[in-house]
């Protein structure tokens, strides 16, 4: 990213501010994220993905509004939203800017089982503070983000317009997804029965910034997905993200299998600070399955559509990640 660029944009925030350093944040699959240091001080600037993110407008209402919420129902932890509750449009792009938290640090994988903990006692914090959060005031923003039935539907229309090349090299792992199709139906019908919560729909551990020396979670970012939802969605989540320590770009197929100890940290770790009902609490591992063949079916779906959604660096990538999906998800 130019100077001017970042200096131009930095300008609608502080009319007198000037830019020393512009670095790139190359974690994160949607959004372009940048670290600036400026004469007023070191913050976090971000140019929203729209194609992704189609309804920037009421994403940012959902931010502010549970942002809010949480300013007043003792929530203990950082909640860096956009700067001045606004975002900035130069004509073709949507940008804003949000507080750099200092002395953090973010994991991209899991290294042990307190790592697991902390994330998920934030986590049950961010549940317990928002437990009586009124939800119909929250925008749906990406609809039917984790719709079962919709994502199956996507991967059959998919299968109807994918190139021979591409739907012979996925062959196998499309005939294991037909075959296991109705998890994702009895995933949607156990969501049915369960509460309406505050959602934050991506909670992998590189969402939970840890303090440098204390090595405790201090904050929680990359607020876009929130939403109305079920506490299933985001423990499954982390049971997804968290348990497999080849991480989702691996092509070890073998290797990867779900670590339990990790499975049984993030759920006493969010159990420490949020009682759920009885009905959630006894599909809290079988969400991590659900959510696990989920991923596999939204990477093989990108996959067949020519990698339309996802971020890839080499041709086969999304394939790769779904087949890692499928050995973690037959692992669980």
């Amino acid at each position: 990213m130019e100077l001017k660029k970042a200096q131009d944009i930095f300008q609608h925030y502080f009319p007198n501010g000037k830019i020393k350093v512009v670095q790139k944040i190359t974690t994160g699959l949607i959004n372009a994220t940048f670290f600036l240091d400026s004469n007023k001080g070191k913050y976090i600037l971000q140019k929203l993905n729209q194609n992704i993110l189609k309804q920037p407008k009421e994403g940012l209402a959902n931010i502010v509004k549970v942002k809010n919420w949480l300013s007043q129902h003792n929530f203990s932890y950082q909640f860096p939203a956009p700067l001045f509750d606004k975002y900035i449009e130069d004509g073709v792009d949507l940008w804003r800017l949000l507080k750099y938290v200092p002395n953090s640090i973010s994991y991209d994988n899991i290294t042990n089982t307190e790592q697991a903990f902390q994330a998920a006692k934030c986590l049950g914090a961010f549940y317990k503070s928002t437990d009586k959060f009124p939800t119909d005031e929250l925008n749906d923003t990406i609809p039917n983000f984790h719709n079962g039935k919709i994502r199956i539907e996507e991967f059959k229309q998919a299968l109807k317009n994918v190139n021979t090349k591409r739907i012979d090299y996925a062959r196998d792992l499309i005939n294991n997804v037909l075959d296991k199709q109705e998890v994702l139906h009895d995933f949607d019908s156990t969501v049915s029965q369960l509460p309406v919560r505050v959602v934050h729909y991506d909670t992998k551990i590189n969402n939970f910034l840890f303090d440098k020396e204390s090595n405790k979670v201090i904050a929680l970012i990359d607020l876009d997905t929130i939403m109305p939802g079920s506490v299933l969605s985001d423990i499954g989540d982390m049971i997804r993200t968290y348990s497999n320590p080849m991480g989702e770009e691996s092509n070890l197929y073998k290797s990867v299998k779900a670590d339990e100890k990790i499975i049984d940290s993030l759920i006493n770790g969010f159990c420490s600070e949020m009682k759920i009902t009885a009905n959630e609490s006894s599909h809290l591992q079988k969400a991590g399955k659900a959510i696990t063949f989920m991923q596999c079916v939204r990477f093989l779906t990108d996959y067949l559509n020519n990698d339309v959604y996802y971020t890839t660096s080499y041709a086969e990538q999304n394939l790769v990640r779904a087949k890692n999906q499928w050995y973690l998800f037959d692992s669980l």
